[in-house]
């Protein structure tokens, strides 16, 4: 029990971990009288109206126990190899040529790739122990390249086969919050963009709030100190400060992306300096400025499901666009199932991301895949429709044109990326493509490319194992059999359990 006060009133409460219906666990905070006081966590914070602010103690007493539970759990995982470890009869994806090698090994040493090639080609230490792949796909370890992890997302990450994600809206003291994924608990690997927003009605979820010159650098110099990566600029940054995040930016080495901020254009923006661009709907916005002019608000998000399908691909001003960002080499991180989701997915049906494995999910999450997109009228519903085939359409002109992409979800840890990769799919690109996107590509574009992204001599180990050829269908990522993360093999289907997942059916 745990007294908390509220001026001259006060309560005992105490925390529960709940099995069985969400992730294990789910949490939650009852008074003396067996009666709910609080559900809790970094996103969304419930408790009685007067009471907000016992919010802060409690999390950060939940937080600990839970990290307490998530190192158990991490020791029941987690079995250190005593020596080399050998994966042999593979079909390994040789991500950076894109082609399966049939009837290959990989010999594991530590946390490292120490030999690769055919089986029986290099010489194997005494005492190793081996892994026979029968054939199954071998591939690195996925990475989401927008993704926002807490710590109670780890285990989901890698019951996926993520390994390494990019946090996209990362403030500075997030890094010290996700250390546990270090060795104490078990996750991906992670880098970090720092997100800065305006103050406002609409500011976002962070605490990075610049309203001048001297707080945008400072705010930038907080980022470059903390090892951060990229700056996300999110969509109430007054207009007049994006060169100068911009030119802060380029002498810390970082690099700027993130949404288009309200008052400006996405050709702006990249004039400005951006190197990438977050969501395909900014994409489109470009060409509504005169109906959306702030992007602060949903009008983002209904107006391209309403009128993205009236974009002309062969309009002289779309072609410059694309050709600007080609000059300007401009990352797009479209995350399309989340647009497949908000335009196409109804409420009371199953989201189309998560039809192949629902059934295996535990019943909360199941319920709350449910909930639907955006609203919509039976006389909008072909609309939607004809606007998320128009984003589909702008990735493959995109592609074609050679804008580069990264394969990111904004969504529910791990599960997503792989809907992500299959719509990339469903736009053109090959297949063997979208997963060195996922691979190699994501390793170089987050600066991981010399220790990962793909499997060779020296690299880390980051590896999964899947029924399967991802190189021609990235669903068969679903199909996961082990999961490698730093050297170390985990049984995906321990995970699972650990989780509240079902296996694989046999």
């Amino acid at each position: 029990m745990r007294t908390v006060r509220n001026g001259d009133a006060s309560k005992q409460v105490q925390l529960y971990a709940v099995y069985g219906l969400g992730y294990q666990p789910t949490t939650v905070w009852l008074d003396d009288k067996g009666e709910f006081f609080a559900s809790l966590d970094s996103w969304v914070v419930m408790v009685p109206e007067g009471w907000e602010p016992v919010a802060p103690e409690l999390l950060e007493i939940q937080e600990t126990r839970l990290t307490v539970l998530r190192g158990e759990q991490a020791r029941r995982l987690r079995q250190v190899p005593a020596g080399p470890v050998l994966i042999e009869h593979a079909n390994l994806f040789d991500a950076q040529a894109r082609v399966m090698k049939p009837g290959s090994s990989v010999l594991l040493e530590g946390n490292l790739i120490r030999a690769v090639g055919a089986d029986g080609s290099f010489p194997v230490p005494e005492g190793a122990s081996r892994i026979d792949a029968a054939g199954r796909a071998l591939v690195p370890g996925l990475w989401d390249m927008h993704s926002h992890p807490e710590p109670s997302d780890g285990l989901l990450l890698l019951a996926a086969g993520v390994t390494g994600v990019r946090d996209m809206a990362a403030e500075p003291a997030k890094r010290e919050r996700m250390k546990t994924w270090e060795g104490e608990t078990l996750g991906p690997r992670i880098v970090y963009a720092g997100i800065v927003d305006g103050p406002g009605p609409y500011q976002g979820p962070t605490q990075v709030l610049v309203a001048n010159e001297a707080e945008a650098r400072a705010a930038v110099d907080a980022m470059a100190d903390a090892g951060f990566i990229l700056v996300k600029i999110y969509s109430s940054v007054k207009p007049e400060l994006v060169p100068i995040l911009v030119d802060e930016a380029r002498k810390r080495g970082l690099r700027v992306g993130g949404h288009i901020p309200a008052g400006m254009t996405a050709e702006l923006a990249v004039r400005a300096g951006y190197n990438e661009i977050q969501h395909m709907n900014m994409l489109f916005l470009n060409f509504m400025f005169d109906q959306v002019p702030d992007t602060r608000t949903p009008a983002r998000l209904t107006a391209v499901a309403e009128h993205a399908a009236d974009l002309d691909f062969n309009d002289p001003k779309t072609k410059d666009f694309v050709a600007l960002l080609v000059a300007k080499h401009i990352t797009v991180d479209p995350t399309l199932q989340l647009f497949e989701n908000l335009i196409l997915d109804r409420a009371g049906e199953m989201a189309t991301a998560y039809k192949p494995i629902a059934d295996r999910l535990p019943p909360v999450v199941r319920r709350g895949l449910l909930e639907g997109g955006l609203p919509v009228t039976g006389d909008k519903e072909k609309r939607y429709q004809d606007s998320f085939a128009a984003m589909l359409h702008m990735l493959t002109v995109l592609h074609d044109a050679g804008v580069p992409i990264v394969a990111g979800t904004d969504s529910l840890g791990g599960f997503a990326l792989i809907r992500e990769l299959e719509l990339y799919v469903k736009a053109g690109i090959p297949a063997s493509e979208v997963l060195q996107l996922a691979t190699f590509g994501a390793a170089r574009a987050a600066g991981q490319g010399e220790r990962l992204g793909s499997i060779a001599p020296g690299k880390l180990a980051d590896l999964v194992l899947v029924d399967g050829d991802p190189s021609a269908d990235p669903g068969a990522l679903r199909n996961l059999r082990l999961v490698v993360k730093d050297g170390v093999p985990i049984d995906p289907e321990a995970i699972w359990r650990e989780l509240g997942i079902l296996p694989l059916p046999q």
